[in-house]
């Protein structure tokens, strides 16, 4: 965990998961960078340990948060799967396109 943030209780910790949990799969239109960055620094973890918990490179992490990767569907997958997440195809908002 990032030590500059002050050690919360176990029952804040599961508060604090489950609302972020919630906040991400209420947005379902979220992209992978956006997704990936908040999942890490809502559970307050560093790179190196998002990256040791999910076996993704530390260079990996980086740069899809950095928007400079375009990882393969297995790597979005892996940094996903340890908070009950995968990605998805979603019909974007507002889109009036019907398909024939």
């Amino acid at each position: 965990m990032d030590k500059r943030y002050k050690p919360v209780s176990v029952p804040e910790q599961v508060r604090q998961r489950v609302a972020l949990l919630e906040s991400i799969t209420n947005q379902p239109g979220m992209s992978l960078t956006q997704a990936v960055r908040e999942l890490r620094t809502g559970l307050r973890l560093t790179v190196p340990e998002y990256a040791k918990l999910t076996k993704v490179a530390i260079r990996t992490i980086h740069d899809i948060e950095a928007g400079k990767a375009n990882p393969s569907l297995a790597t979005a997958n892996k940094l996903l799967a340890p908070f009950g997440l995968m990605l998805g195809v979603v019909k974007p908002q507002g889109d009036r396109h019907e398909s024939s």
